[in-house]
């Protein structure tokens, strides 16, 4: 019995040393001992864990205070039960419950108010009875489809004569007898934006309400952008904002440069607005070529002409084109602003001139 035990594990051990005579030679078999027909392998011992350095940093700047949240607990403020406040709504609704013409209707305002088509007569009869000071009837176009009417009142005279804000006192409806139909600006969108931080919704509502009371069956255009956005608004990145205006010219005084366009006796100047000592706006008619860029972004806003020009403090100035027209047409795409790229610089020479 023993001899064949000593039999098996000579023919073990011989297996062993060819396997391991096979195989290379590594770190995890430290020594092998053949010792008569047996092999005895040493095992290694397991290696002692890497103690961690501890780093002490001395200096540098102190903790980024925006990634505290990444190094520093928190603190959970656990409040008590409040009940639900209920959303206040954001339109201006009529007895039935419907929102009034021209009013905000969830965050939005419509930039114009359309009405079936009148005469020029009729409207101008209508205004003058609610109060309103007609100040110029022109046509934007050869033919006369296009009418523009500007008018205003001692309210919104008052309210714009402020800095920069000369352009919100006056308001114009277009009579289109092209797309058969009248075209208020609307008193809400159009002074939003052009009062920017002076806006005053008590005066304005005032003057819609008197408008859709003179003129009760007009409706709100698809044309809207968001109400509170309006003062910040521009067409897009890099365009000009309202406050970026074009000076057009520079004089001793106000009326030093009414005086020299009055030398001039220019007649491409339709209406003339005093809003106090210091501070007029004149409407400008553009030059037959640069007026027809109508006709490629649509005529149902053609209510933007004459282009309007502050006077005051010395200074006679526009709204930059670029957007006062995108402004005025809220649906403006970029596809059709590209075709009428060189209008704005014709719009500063033409509104420029009158001062040359």
């Amino acid at each position: 019995m023993i001899y064949k035990t000593k039999a098996i594990l000579s023919i073990v051990g011989l297996s062993t040393s060819l396997l391991i005579s096979a195989t290379p030679t590594t770190d995890v078999i430290k020594e092998v001992k053949r010792t008569g027909g047996d092999v005895v392998i040493t095992i290694p011992s397991v290696p002692t864990p890497i103690k961690p350095v501890q780093v002490t940093t001395i200096g540098g700047n102190a903790p980024v205070e925006e990634n505290i949240n990444k190094y520093q607990l928190r603190a959970m403020a656990i409040h008590g039960h409040r009940p639900p406040v209920e959303a206040k709504e954001d339109s201006t609704k009529s007895a039935d419950g419907k929102v009034k013409v021209g009013e905000i209707d969830h965050s939005r305002v419509s930039s114009y108010l359309r009405g079936k088509l009148q005469s020029l007569d009729s409207i101008e009869k209508s205004l003058k009875e609610a109060g309103f000071t007609i100040l110029s009837s022109s046509k934007i176009d050869r033919k006369g489809k296009l009418v523009t009417i500007v008018f205003t009142n001692d309210a919104l005279t008052k309210m714009a004569d402020k800095d920069n804000r000369a352009f919100a006192g006056t308001i114009r409806v277009l009579v289109n007898k092209k797309d058969k139909e009248i075209a208020f600006n609307n008193p809400l969108y159009q002074s939003k934006a052009f009062m920017q931080e002076d806006f005053d919704m008590k005066i304005v509502e005032g003057v819609l309400d008197t408008i859709r009371k003179a003129f009760p069956n007009l409706t709100n255009c698809n044309d809207k952008l968001k109400f509170n956005l309006l003062p910040k608004y521009h067409f897009m990145a890099s365009m000009p904002y309202y406050k970026d205006m074009v000076v057009l010219a520079k004089g001793k005084s106000t009326q030093a440069l009414l005086d020299s366009i009055k030398k001039k006796k220019r007649k491409n100047i339709v209406y003339t607005h005093k809003i106090s000592k210091d501070r007029v706006v004149i409407g400008i008619k553009l030059g037959k070529r640069t007026a027809k860029f109508i006709n490629k972004i649509g005529t149902r806003n053609a209510g933007l002409l004459p282009y309007p020009v502050v006077i005051e403090n010395g200074e006679a100035k526009i709204l930059d084109p670029k957007y006062y027209i995108s402004i005025m047409y809220p649906e403006l795409k970029m596809s059709q602003f590209m075709t009428i790229a060189t209008i704005p610089d014709d719009i500063e020479k033409d509104t420029g001139r009158i001062f040359r």
